[in-house]
């Protein structure tokens, strides 16, 4: 059974897609990109400015992404991936579609994103979706000549009551009001 979840960047259903694209990176651009996944604080992928959604079959993690706050009004796509196996099968596009439904829902006017160059099936993905190539615009992968940045402007045609997956992102957040880290990053603020 297929089931889109809203998770923790820590949850263990997104160690799966960690590891694959950290593999992934890896084998095609070294780990100097492959460094890109550890540079954001988890906490910039969590609701109320972010959102973790896996796919799972089963139970088992076979595609996901992460939206998190660019700016005002803009949001980012972030961990993008689906396992080898299960390409080809529309996933990524129901995982890119359930992250611009979460960032018209958090306020977002507009998304963006990069890839790298030799990622020609995410870029075809984020073409038929709508997203058009910008310049260069992150401060680590972004200045790599081998990135490509792309950007969308949602329509506001998305349905902003809620659904499923924001009563599963209260429930994140409430889970979440206790947590020692979340108590510790609120006092910093």
């Amino acid at each position: 059974m297929e089931v889109l979840r809203l998770v923790t960047p820590t949850h263990p259903a997104v160690s799966p897609l960690l590891a694959g694209l950290r593999h992934e990176y890896m084998q095609l651009y070294g780990p100097e990109v492959a460094i890109e996944l550890d540079r954001y604080s988890i906490f910039e992928f969590l609701p109320p400015a972010g959102a973790f959604i896996v796919l799972e079959i089963d139970g088992v993690t076979v595609a996901g992404g992460a939206l998190r706050r660019l700016e005002s009004g803009v949001g980012e796509i972030k961990r993008m991936w689906t396992a080898p196996a299960h390409r080809g099968r529309g996933y990524s596009r129901r995982i890119l579609a359930a992250l611009e439904a979460a960032a018209a829902r958090r306020g977002y006017h507009t998304l963006r994103l990069e890839t790298g160059d030799v990622m020609d099936a995410a870029i075809a993905l984020y073409r038929s979706a709508g997203y058009e190539p910008i310049e260069s615009y992150g401060r680590l992968w972004g200045a790599d000549p081998r990135c490509r940045s792309f950007e969308k402007r949602l329509d506001g045609a998305y349905d902003l009551t809620t659904d499923e997956l924001d009563r599963r992102e209260i429930l994140v957040r409430k889970m979440l009001e206790h947590h020692p880290l979340d108590a510790g990053v609120r006092q910093a603020a």
